[in-house]
Protein backbone atom coordinates (compact mmCIF):
# COMPACT_ATOMS: atom_id res chain seq x y z
CA UNK A 1 0.00 0.00 0.00
CA UNK A 2 2.89 2.11 1.09
CA UNK A 3 4.36 1.28 -2.31
CA UNK A 4 1.69 2.27 -4.25
CA UNK A 5 1.19 5.35 -2.95
CA UNK A 6 4.96 6.50 -3.67
CA UNK A 7 4.38 5.46 -7.18
CA UNK A 8 1.33 7.82 -7.50
CA UNK A 9 3.30 10.75 -5.48
CA UNK A 10 5.92 10.56 -7.82
CA UNK A 11 3.24 10.07 -10.90
CA UNK A 12 1.86 13.53 -9.67
CA UNK A 13 5.27 15.41 -9.40
CA UNK A 14 6.45 14.52 -12.55
CA UNK A 15 3.30 15.51 -14.13
CA UNK A 16 3.07 18.70 -12.36
CA UNK A 17 7.14 19.05 -13.11
CA UNK A 18 5.55 18.41 -17.15
CA UNK A 19 3.13 21.33 -16.42
CA UNK A 20 4.86 23.71 -15.11
CA UNK A 21 7.65 23.52 -17.29
CA UNK A 22 5.27 23.78 -21.00
CA UNK A 23 3.75 26.82 -18.93
CA UNK A 24 7.25 28.30 -19.03
CA UNK A 25 8.26 27.26 -22.17
CA UNK A 26 4.95 29.08 -23.68
CA UNK A 27 5.22 31.62 -21.56
CA UNK A 28 8.71 32.86 -22.53
CA UNK A 29 8.29 32.48 -26.51
CA UNK A 30 7.35 35.75 -28.55
CA UNK A 31 3.90 35.69 -29.85
CA UNK A 32 4.05 34.92 -33.49
CA UNK A 33 3.08 38.30 -35.11
CA UNK A 34 -0.22 38.97 -37.61
CA UNK A 35 0.72 39.42 -40.99
CA UNK A 36 -0.17 42.66 -42.63
CA UNK A 37 -1.46 42.52 -46.00
CA UNK A 38 1.36 44.09 -48.61
CA UNK A 39 0.36 46.82 -50.58
CA UNK A 40 -0.51 46.23 -54.07
CA UNK A 41 1.98 47.66 -56.73
CA UNK A 42 0.81 50.90 -58.75
CA UNK A 43 2.02 50.98 -62.72
CA UNK A 44 4.01 53.82 -63.96
CA UNK A 45 1.59 55.32 -65.42
CA UNK A 46 2.82 55.06 -69.60
CA UNK A 47 3.93 58.55 -71.20
CA UNK A 48 1.25 60.02 -73.75
CA UNK A 49 2.78 61.77 -76.80
CA UNK A 50 1.15 64.48 -79.03
CA UNK A 51 1.11 64.01 -82.68
CA UNK A 52 2.75 66.61 -84.45
CA UNK A 53 1.09 67.54 -87.93
CA UNK A 54 2.92 67.06 -90.71
CA UNK A 55 4.50 69.78 -92.68
CA UNK A 56 1.99 71.37 -95.52
CA UNK A 57 4.41 73.99 -97.08
CA UNK A 58 7.55 74.19 -98.31
CA UNK A 59 10.45 76.21 -96.54
CA UNK A 60 10.76 79.52 -96.86
CA UNK A 61 13.63 81.83 -96.77
CA UNK A 62 14.05 81.22 -93.06
CA UNK A 63 15.57 77.70 -93.02
CA UNK A 64 18.64 75.83 -94.20
CA UNK A 65 19.25 76.24 -98.32
CA UNK A 66 19.13 72.76 -99.97
CA UNK A 67 21.90 71.95 -102.08
CA UNK A 68 22.09 71.95 -105.90
CA UNK A 69 22.36 68.23 -105.97
CA UNK A 70 18.27 68.51 -104.84
CA UNK A 71 17.59 69.94 -108.47
CA UNK A 72 17.07 66.58 -110.13
CA UNK A 73 15.04 64.90 -112.57
CA UNK A 74 13.18 63.28 -110.10
CA UNK A 75 12.64 66.61 -108.49
CA UNK A 76 10.33 67.82 -111.37
CA UNK A 77 6.75 67.45 -110.30
CA UNK A 78 3.92 66.66 -112.82
CA UNK A 79 2.29 69.74 -113.78
CA UNK A 80 -1.21 67.73 -113.27
CA UNK A 81 -3.48 66.66 -110.44
CA UNK A 82 -3.25 63.31 -109.68
CA UNK A 83 -5.50 61.10 -112.20
CA UNK A 84 -8.17 58.28 -110.72
CA UNK A 85 -8.81 55.56 -112.84
CA UNK A 86 -12.30 55.09 -114.03
CA UNK A 87 -14.62 52.10 -111.87
CA UNK A 88 -15.13 49.45 -114.28
CA UNK A 89 -18.99 49.52 -114.84
CA UNK A 90 -21.37 46.02 -115.20
CA UNK A 91 -21.62 46.87 -118.97
CA UNK A 92 -17.85 47.74 -119.41
CA UNK A 93 -15.52 45.66 -116.79
CA UNK A 94 -11.77 45.15 -118.94
CA UNK A 95 -10.68 42.15 -119.50
CA UNK A 96 -7.16 40.87 -118.30
CA UNK A 97 -5.45 41.60 -121.09
CA UNK A 98 -6.98 45.55 -120.95
CA UNK A 99 -5.41 48.57 -118.82
CA UNK A 100 -8.22 50.59 -117.67
CA UNK A 101 -8.96 54.52 -118.61
CA UNK A 102 -6.95 56.92 -116.84
CA UNK A 103 -9.47 59.50 -116.33
CA UNK A 104 -7.93 63.05 -115.52
CA UNK A 105 -9.45 65.00 -112.67
CA UNK A 106 -11.14 68.66 -113.04
CA UNK A 107 -8.04 70.11 -112.72
CA UNK A 108 -5.98 69.09 -115.33
CA UNK A 109 -5.55 71.32 -118.09
CA UNK A 110 -6.40 68.68 -120.93
CA UNK A 111 -7.97 65.34 -121.47
CA UNK A 112 -5.14 64.42 -124.20
CA UNK A 113 -2.07 65.85 -121.91
CA UNK A 114 1.08 64.51 -122.58
CA UNK A 115 3.26 62.42 -119.87
CA UNK A 116 5.92 64.06 -117.78
CA UNK A 117 8.89 64.83 -120.42
CA UNK A 118 12.31 63.66 -118.56
CA UNK A 119 14.43 67.13 -117.56
CA UNK A 120 17.91 67.15 -115.25
CA UNK A 121 19.74 69.81 -113.90
CA UNK A 122 23.23 68.31 -113.56
CA UNK A 123 26.31 70.00 -111.75
CA UNK A 124 25.05 73.63 -112.26
CA UNK A 125 28.06 76.03 -111.84
CA UNK A 126 30.48 76.51 -114.12
CA UNK A 127 33.11 78.00 -111.41
CA UNK A 128 33.84 78.12 -108.14
CA UNK A 129 32.38 78.78 -105.22
CA UNK A 130 33.03 82.43 -104.07
CA UNK A 131 34.38 83.89 -107.49
CA UNK A 132 33.83 87.56 -108.37
CA UNK A 133 30.72 88.42 -110.29
CA UNK A 134 33.23 90.10 -113.01
CA UNK A 135 33.61 87.31 -116.13
CA UNK A 136 34.73 87.94 -119.73
CA UNK A 137 31.68 87.53 -122.53
CA UNK A 138 31.97 84.37 -124.71
CA UNK A 139 30.53 84.58 -128.10
CA UNK A 140 29.47 81.83 -130.24
CA UNK A 141 31.28 81.54 -134.14
CA UNK A 142 27.34 83.00 -134.88
CA UNK A 143 26.19 86.21 -135.17
CA UNK A 144 23.53 88.40 -136.27
CA UNK A 145 23.60 89.26 -140.09
CA UNK A 146 21.52 92.65 -139.70
CA UNK A 147 21.03 94.99 -136.89
CA UNK A 148 17.46 94.14 -135.08
CA UNK A 149 14.22 95.52 -136.47
CA UNK A 150 12.83 98.97 -135.51
CA UNK A 151 9.12 99.43 -134.82
CA UNK A 152 6.48 102.15 -135.52
CA UNK A 153 5.05 104.19 -132.65
CA UNK A 154 2.38 101.85 -132.89
CA UNK A 155 4.45 98.95 -132.32
CA UNK A 156 5.20 97.78 -128.61
CA UNK A 157 8.96 96.82 -128.98
CA UNK A 158 8.39 94.15 -125.82
CA UNK A 159 5.64 92.44 -127.37
CA UNK A 160 5.27 92.97 -131.12
CA UNK A 161 1.28 94.34 -130.41
CA UNK A 162 -0.32 97.38 -131.75
CA UNK A 163 -0.83 99.64 -129.14
CA UNK A 164 -3.95 103.05 -129.99
CA UNK A 165 -1.90 105.34 -127.53
CA UNK A 166 1.37 105.32 -128.64
CA UNK A 167 2.15 107.63 -125.75
CA UNK A 168 2.22 105.02 -123.60
CA UNK A 169 5.28 103.49 -125.61
CA UNK A 170 7.17 106.59 -125.12
CA UNK A 171 8.00 106.06 -121.44
CA UNK A 172 10.59 104.02 -118.89
CA UNK A 173 9.89 100.39 -118.35
CA UNK A 174 9.30 99.47 -114.96
CA UNK A 175 10.92 96.45 -113.90
CA UNK A 176 9.61 94.88 -110.50
CA UNK A 177 11.85 92.41 -108.34
CA UNK A 178 8.66 89.77 -107.17
CA UNK A 179 9.43 86.59 -104.19
CA UNK A 180 9.12 83.52 -105.44
CA UNK A 181 8.24 81.03 -102.08
CA UNK A 182 5.26 79.33 -102.23
CA UNK A 183 3.85 82.01 -99.55
CA UNK A 184 4.31 84.91 -102.00
CA UNK A 185 2.27 83.10 -104.87
CA UNK A 186 -0.01 83.37 -106.58
CA UNK A 187 1.23 87.03 -107.66
CA UNK A 188 -0.23 90.42 -108.35
CA UNK A 189 -0.08 91.82 -111.68
CA UNK A 190 2.13 89.53 -113.31
CA UNK A 191 -0.41 88.82 -116.06
CA UNK A 192 -0.16 92.26 -117.26
CA UNK A 193 3.93 92.19 -117.82
CA UNK A 194 5.45 92.19 -121.23
CA UNK A 195 8.25 90.19 -120.36
CA UNK A 196 9.03 88.25 -117.09
CA UNK A 197 12.35 86.85 -116.49
CA UNK A 198 13.09 83.95 -113.86
CA UNK A 199 16.53 83.51 -112.25
CA UNK A 200 18.06 81.09 -109.26
CA UNK A 201 18.48 82.47 -106.01
CA UNK A 202 21.45 81.64 -103.88
CA UNK A 203 22.42 78.51 -102.57
CA UNK A 204 20.71 77.00 -105.89
CA UNK A 205 17.36 76.51 -103.96
CA UNK A 206 14.62 78.66 -104.94
CA UNK A 207 14.02 81.49 -107.84
CA UNK A 208 12.84 84.87 -108.32
CA UNK A 209 10.78 86.99 -111.09
CA UNK A 210 11.57 90.36 -112.68
CA UNK A 211 8.20 91.60 -114.65
CA UNK A 212 8.89 94.36 -116.91
CA UNK A 213 5.84 96.54 -117.25
CA UNK A 214 5.77 99.25 -120.16
CA UNK A 215 2.10 99.81 -121.63
CA UNK A 216 -0.25 98.19 -118.58
CA UNK A 217 -0.83 99.68 -115.31
CA UNK A 218 -1.93 97.01 -112.96
CA UNK A 219 -3.06 98.68 -109.41
CA UNK A 220 -1.45 96.08 -107.67
CA UNK A 221 2.24 94.52 -108.15
CA UNK A 222 3.88 92.00 -105.44
CA UNK A 223 4.89 90.36 -103.21
CA UNK A 224 8.13 92.73 -103.58
CA UNK A 225 11.59 91.38 -102.53
CA UNK A 226 15.24 91.85 -102.12
CA UNK A 227 17.36 92.73 -105.81
CA UNK A 228 19.88 90.72 -106.92
CA UNK A 229 22.79 91.00 -109.08
CA UNK A 230 21.17 89.54 -111.66
CA UNK A 231 19.30 92.84 -112.09
CA UNK A 232 21.83 94.75 -112.14
CA UNK A 233 23.36 92.40 -114.87
CA UNK A 234 19.85 93.31 -117.38
CA UNK A 235 18.41 96.22 -116.05
CA UNK A 236 20.79 98.38 -119.09
CA UNK A 237 19.04 96.71 -121.30
CA UNK A 238 15.65 98.19 -120.69
CA UNK A 239 16.82 101.64 -119.36
CA UNK A 240 13.79 101.19 -116.82
CA UNK A 241 13.35 101.98 -113.30
CA UNK A 242 13.84 99.34 -110.71
CA UNK A 243 11.31 98.83 -108.26
CA UNK A 244 12.63 96.36 -105.00
CA UNK A 245 12.32 96.34 -101.41
CA UNK A 246 15.66 96.50 -100.54
CA UNK A 247 19.11 94.90 -101.05
CA UNK A 248 22.30 92.97 -99.23
CA UNK A 249 25.25 95.21 -98.14
CA UNK A 250 26.89 93.92 -101.05
CA UNK A 251 23.95 94.33 -103.34
CA UNK A 252 23.49 97.68 -101.68
CA UNK A 253 26.99 98.65 -103.06
CA UNK A 254 27.43 97.33 -106.17
CA UNK A 255 23.95 99.31 -106.89
CA UNK A 256 25.20 102.16 -105.59
CA UNK A 257 28.47 102.15 -108.24
CA UNK A 258 25.91 102.00 -111.23
CA UNK A 259 23.60 105.26 -112.31
CA UNK A 260 19.95 103.45 -112.38
CA UNK A 261 16.51 105.15 -111.67
CA UNK A 262 16.04 103.23 -108.41
CA UNK A 263 12.39 103.29 -106.68
CA UNK A 264 12.64 100.64 -103.25
CA UNK A 265 11.09 100.64 -99.57
CA UNK A 266 14.18 102.64 -97.63
CA UNK A 267 14.02 105.49 -100.21
CA UNK A 268 10.33 105.67 -101.38
CA UNK A 269 8.46 104.34 -98.64
CA UNK A 270 5.27 106.18 -99.23
CA UNK A 271 4.77 104.30 -102.12
CA UNK A 272 4.86 100.47 -100.54
CA UNK A 273 2.08 98.66 -98.36
CA UNK A 274 1.78 95.73 -96.26
CA UNK A 275 -1.07 93.60 -97.17
CA UNK A 276 -3.15 91.85 -94.69
CA UNK A 277 -3.63 88.38 -96.20
CA UNK A 278 -0.18 87.29 -95.84
CA UNK A 279 2.63 87.49 -93.55
CA UNK A 280 5.79 89.17 -93.85
CA UNK A 281 7.84 89.26 -95.95
CA UNK A 282 5.53 87.78 -98.40
CA UNK A 283 2.90 90.68 -98.53
CA UNK A 284 4.75 93.92 -99.55
CA UNK A 285 2.87 95.67 -103.00
CA UNK A 286 3.22 98.47 -104.95
CA UNK A 287 1.15 100.05 -107.70
CA UNK A 288 2.28 101.15 -111.31
CA UNK A 289 0.50 103.91 -111.64
CA UNK A 290 1.73 105.47 -108.43
CA UNK A 291 5.25 104.52 -109.08
CA UNK A 292 4.48 106.55 -112.59
CA UNK A 293 3.15 109.52 -111.14
CA UNK A 294 6.51 109.34 -109.11
CA UNK A 295 9.21 108.99 -112.26
CA UNK A 296 6.83 111.95 -113.19
CA UNK A 297 7.15 114.11 -110.27
CA UNK A 298 11.07 113.61 -110.54
CA UNK A 299 11.42 114.17 -114.09
CA UNK A 300 12.60 110.31 -114.68
CA UNK A 301 9.92 110.08 -116.67
CA UNK A 302 10.65 109.60 -120.79
CA UNK A 303 11.01 107.69 -124.03
CA UNK A 304 13.49 104.72 -124.39
CA UNK A 305 15.30 103.31 -127.53
CA UNK A 306 14.07 99.21 -127.16
CA UNK A 307 15.91 97.39 -129.82
CA UNK A 308 16.89 93.69 -129.93
CA UNK A 309 13.90 91.37 -130.20
CA UNK A 310 11.82 90.56 -133.46
CA UNK A 311 7.84 89.43 -133.65
CA UNK A 312 6.16 87.87 -136.47
CA UNK A 313 2.68 86.10 -137.00
CA UNK A 314 4.27 83.71 -138.87
CA UNK A 315 5.49 80.43 -137.54
CA UNK A 316 8.86 79.75 -138.35
CA UNK A 317 10.12 75.86 -138.26
CA UNK A 318 10.63 73.61 -135.55
CA UNK A 319 9.80 70.97 -133.78
CA UNK A 320 6.60 69.86 -131.79
CA UNK A 321 6.27 71.07 -128.34
CA UNK A 322 3.22 70.32 -126.48
CA UNK A 323 5.32 70.83 -122.55
CA UNK A 324 8.27 71.72 -121.31
CA UNK A 325 9.70 70.77 -117.62
CA UNK A 326 12.23 72.71 -116.30
CA UNK A 327 14.65 71.35 -113.51
CA UNK A 328 14.58 74.74 -111.69
CA UNK A 329 15.33 73.54 -107.69
CA UNK A 330 12.25 71.44 -105.95
CA UNK A 331 10.98 74.80 -104.07
CA UNK A 332 10.25 76.21 -107.58
CA UNK A 333 9.83 73.55 -110.41
CA UNK A 334 8.16 74.68 -113.63
CA UNK A 335 6.43 73.00 -116.55
CA UNK A 336 4.86 74.99 -119.38
CA UNK A 337 1.56 73.29 -121.01
CA UNK A 338 0.35 74.24 -124.87
CA UNK A 339 -2.88 75.61 -124.64
CA UNK A 340 -3.82 75.49 -128.42
CA UNK A 341 -7.02 76.66 -128.49
CA UNK A 342 -6.03 79.70 -126.37
CA UNK A 343 -2.72 79.70 -128.51
CA UNK A 344 -0.41 80.27 -125.64
CA UNK A 345 1.51 77.72 -123.15
CA UNK A 346 0.00 77.45 -119.82
CA UNK A 347 2.64 77.90 -116.65
CA UNK A 348 2.64 75.24 -113.65
CA UNK A 349 5.19 75.59 -110.51
CA UNK A 350 5.20 72.40 -108.81
CA UNK A 351 2.93 70.50 -109.85
CA UNK A 352 -0.12 73.14 -109.85
CA UNK A 353 -1.70 75.91 -112.01
CA UNK A 354 0.05 79.27 -111.70
CA UNK A 355 -2.38 81.72 -111.29
CA UNK A 356 -2.89 85.87 -111.39
CA UNK A 357 -3.92 86.84 -108.32
CA UNK A 358 -6.37 89.61 -109.40
CA UNK A 359 -8.36 87.16 -111.76
CA UNK A 360 -7.95 84.05 -110.74
CA UNK A 361 -6.92 82.81 -114.14
CA UNK A 362 -4.02 80.39 -115.06
CA UNK A 363 -1.00 82.39 -116.63
CA UNK A 364 -0.47 81.84 -120.32
CA UNK A 365 2.07 83.42 -122.56
CA UNK A 366 2.62 83.35 -126.33
CA UNK A 367 6.42 82.55 -125.90
CA UNK A 368 8.77 80.45 -123.34
CA UNK A 369 12.13 81.67 -123.92
CA UNK A 370 15.32 79.25 -122.22
CA UNK A 371 18.32 81.46 -121.87
CA UNK A 372 21.56 78.99 -121.46
CA UNK A 373 23.71 81.11 -119.45
CA UNK A 374 27.00 80.29 -117.30
CA UNK A 375 26.44 80.64 -113.31
CA UNK A 376 28.09 80.30 -110.29
CA UNK A 377 28.09 81.24 -106.79
CA UNK A 378 29.58 84.71 -106.56
CA UNK A 379 31.61 86.22 -103.57
CA UNK A 380 28.61 88.69 -102.68
CA UNK A 381 27.36 87.19 -99.37
CA UNK A 382 23.23 87.39 -99.17
CA UNK A 383 22.48 86.22 -95.43
CA UNK A 384 24.03 85.27 -91.88
CA UNK A 385 24.18 81.97 -93.18
CA UNK A 386 27.06 82.84 -95.84
CA UNK A 387 25.07 82.43 -98.72
CA UNK A 388 26.14 84.05 -101.84
CA UNK A 389 24.50 85.67 -104.80
CA UNK A 390 24.59 83.62 -108.30
CA UNK A 391 26.43 85.11 -110.44
CA UNK A 392 25.18 84.76 -114.44
CA UNK A 393 26.71 85.77 -117.46
CA UNK A 394 23.79 87.50 -119.85
CA UNK A 395 26.65 89.29 -122.24
CA UNK A 396 27.64 86.72 -124.83
CA UNK A 397 26.15 84.19 -126.60
CA UNK A 398 25.13 80.75 -125.99
CA UNK A 399 21.93 78.50 -126.78
CA UNK A 400 18.65 79.39 -126.69
CA UNK A 401 15.36 77.52 -127.06
CA UNK A 402 12.33 79.60 -127.92
CA UNK A 403 8.58 77.74 -127.40
CA UNK A 404 5.99 79.47 -129.60
CA UNK A 405 2.69 78.19 -131.21
CA UNK A 406 3.21 74.32 -130.02
CA UNK A 407 6.42 74.12 -131.24
CA UNK A 408 10.12 74.76 -130.10
CA UNK A 409 12.40 76.63 -132.02
CA UNK A 410 16.51 76.24 -131.54
CA UNK A 411 18.75 79.05 -132.32
CA UNK A 412 21.15 81.34 -130.26
CA UNK A 413 21.03 84.14 -128.08
CA UNK A 414 23.40 86.99 -128.89
CA UNK A 415 23.92 90.30 -126.51
CA UNK A 416 27.26 92.42 -127.34
CA UNK A 417 26.17 95.61 -125.78
CA UNK A 418 25.10 95.71 -122.25
CA UNK A 419 22.49 98.15 -123.18
CA UNK A 420 20.45 95.91 -125.85
CA UNK A 421 17.89 93.40 -125.48
CA UNK A 422 18.46 89.94 -126.42
CA UNK A 423 19.04 88.94 -130.34
CA UNK A 424 17.86 85.35 -131.13
CA UNK A 425 19.49 84.03 -134.12
CA UNK A 426 19.20 80.67 -136.34
CA UNK A 427 22.04 78.85 -137.87
CA UNK A 428 22.78 81.41 -139.92
CA UNK A 429 22.75 84.59 -138.07
CA UNK A 430 18.95 85.45 -138.59
CA UNK A 431 16.69 87.07 -136.10
CA UNK A 432 14.38 83.97 -134.94
CA UNK A 433 11.16 86.28 -134.40
CA UNK A 434 8.47 85.77 -131.43
CA UNK A 435 4.87 85.54 -131.38
CA UNK A 436 3.39 88.57 -131.21
CA UNK A 437 2.18 88.67 -127.34
CA UNK A 438 3.57 88.03 -123.80
CA UNK A 439 7.20 86.38 -123.26
CA UNK A 440 8.66 84.68 -119.91
CA UNK A 441 12.10 84.79 -120.71
CA UNK A 442 13.68 81.07 -118.32
CA UNK A 443 17.48 81.59 -117.06
CA UNK A 444 18.93 78.22 -116.59
CA UNK A 445 22.24 76.97 -116.15
CA UNK A 446 24.17 75.53 -119.28
CA UNK A 447 23.97 72.03 -117.73
CA UNK A 448 20.05 71.70 -117.45
CA UNK A 449 18.37 69.77 -119.42
CA UNK A 450 15.06 71.19 -120.16
CA UNK A 451 12.27 68.12 -121.09
CA UNK A 452 10.56 68.47 -124.00
CA UNK A 453 7.54 66.48 -124.99
CA UNK A 454 6.68 66.70 -128.67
Amino acid sequence: MIARTTIISRRVVALALASAALFALCSCSAPTPTPSPEPTPTRTPKPTFTMLAEATELPTESVASPTADNATATDVPRPTATPTLRPPTATSEPTATETPTVEPTPDSPAPTQAPKSVASAGSVATKPKGSPLSYEPQFPAIRPVSAPPSFDDHTNPLSGEDVDDPGLLQRRPILVRYGNDSAARPHSGISQAEIVMEDVMDAWWITRLTAVYLQNEPTQVGPLRSARPVNIEILPAFDGVFVFSGASIGVTQLLSQQTFDLIHEGQEGDLFYRGQDRKPPHNLYTSIPDVRARLRDRGLERGVDLRGLSFSPDVPAGQPASRLDIPYPKTSTVAWTWDAAAGVFRRWVQGSAYSEHLTGEQIGCENVIIVYAQHWESDVVEDSRGSTSIGIALRGGERVQIFRDGQVIEGTWWREDQRMLFQFIDANGNHIPLKPGNSWIQFVPTTYKVGVTG
